[in-house]
C-alpha cells in the first residue's frame, strides 16, 4: 500500500495510467474512491495520481487541527512521493481549496489549474443557506449509519431534479463513498480547515492556465464563489453546469470529461 509520510500523517496514493502527470484532490470527508467516474476516463490519457486527504479513507486521522495549508503541504508530499516534479492539478470542493493553497504556495508544481465547485473563501464567500449550514455541522454528532447519513446529505450535493430521477447513480456513488467511512473526528477536523481558508487576496497571482467548473444550482458552495473564482484568477474561463448542483460530476459526466480533455489538451 503506497503512502508517504507527511507533517507526521501516513497519506495513502495511487497511480493510474501514463503520460503527463495529473493530481486529483478530492473534497470534504469523501476519498479518493469517490473519483471512480472520473479517473477510468483521464487514465486513459494522463498519469493520475489520487489519494486520501489526511482525515479520511486509507490515510490517518491526526487528532491535531488541520489547515488547508497543511493539506496542500501533503499534496505536495504526494508529487514528491510519485516522483513528480510537476503535474495538472484538478480539485473538487476541499480539494480546490487546497489545489488554490497548493498553486501559491508551490506555482512550479502547477502546470495548469482546474477547480470544482470551491471558493476562495474569505469574507467575499458567498455562504449556504442557514439550514444547509446547520446540516453539515449536524453530521459530526449524527447517530445514523454511514449510508443513512449519506442519503441525507444528498440533497445538499445532488440537484432536487436529478434526486428525483436518478436516485440509481446516487445509490453508485453512495455505496462507494461508504466503503470506507470517515469518522465524526476526520469529518470535523477537514470541515475546520474549510472554515479557515481564505485565498480572495491572493488569486491575482496565480499564472497558470485555470478552468472553473460550477453547477448553477450548487447550494452547498453557492454558485456567485464559482464566478468570483473565474473573475479573480487571471484569464480563467468558467464552465457553468446548467441546473447542476455540488456533485456536477455525477450529474453531467460527459460534459464534464469532454471540457477537461479540451482544457488538459490544449496544455501541453
Amino acid at each position: 500500500m503506497p503512502t508517504t509520510n507527511s507533517n507526521g500523517a501516513e497519506i495513502y496514493y495511487e497511480v493510474h495510467g501514463q503520460g503527463e502527470p495529473l493530481l486529483l484532490i478530492m473534497g470534504l470527508s469523501h476519498n479518493s474512491l469517490s473519483w471512480f467516474r472520473t479517473l477510468p476516463e483521464l487514465a486513459k490519457h494522463y498519469k493520475v495520481i489520487i489519494f486520501d486527504n489526511r482525515g479520511c479513507g486509507k490515510s490517518e486521522t491526526p487528532t491535531s487541527p488541520y489547515s488547508i495549508e497543511l493539506m496542500a503541504e501533503d499534496a505536495r508530499a504526494v508529487l514528491d512521493a510519485a516522483e513528480v516534479d510537476s503535474a495538472h492539478v484538478y480539485g473538487i470542493s476541499m480539494g480546490g481549496m487546497i489545489a488554490q493553497r497548493l498553486t501559491l504556495l508551490y506555482p512550479e508544481r502547477v502546470k495548469s489549474l482546474v477547480l470544482g465547485c470551491t471558493t476562495a473563501g474569505g469574507p467575499n464567500h458567498v455562504q449556504p443557506s442557514m439550514e444547509v449550514s446547520m446540516q453539515m455541522m449536524a453530521r459530526a454528532n449524527s447517530q445514523a449509519t454511514p449510508e443513512e447519513m449519506a442519503w441525507e446529505a444528498a440533497r445538499l450535493i445532488y440537484s432536487s431534479s436529478f434526486i428525483e430521477t436518478n436516485r440509481d447513480i446516487i445509490a453508485e456513488d453512495i455505496k462507494k463513498r461508504i466503503e470506507i467511512p470517515t469518522s465524526a473526528q476526520g469529518y470535523m477536523l477537514q470541515l475546520q480547515a474549510c472554515l479557515g481558508h481564505h485565498t480572495d487576496e491572493e488569486l491575482h497571482q496565480i499564472k497558470c492556465p485555470t478552468l472553473v467548473f460550477h453547477g448553477d444550482a450548487d447550494v452547498l458552495v453557492p454558485y456567485p464563489n464559482g464566478q468570483n473564482l473565474a473573475n479573480k484568477i487571471p484569464n480563467a474561463e468558467l464552465i457553468t453546469i446548467p441546473g447542476a448542483g455540488h456533485i456536477y460530476t455525477s450529474e453531467a459526466p460527459d460534459l464534464v470529461h469532454n471540457k477537461l480533455r479540451e482544457f488538459l489538451g490544449s496544455q501541453k
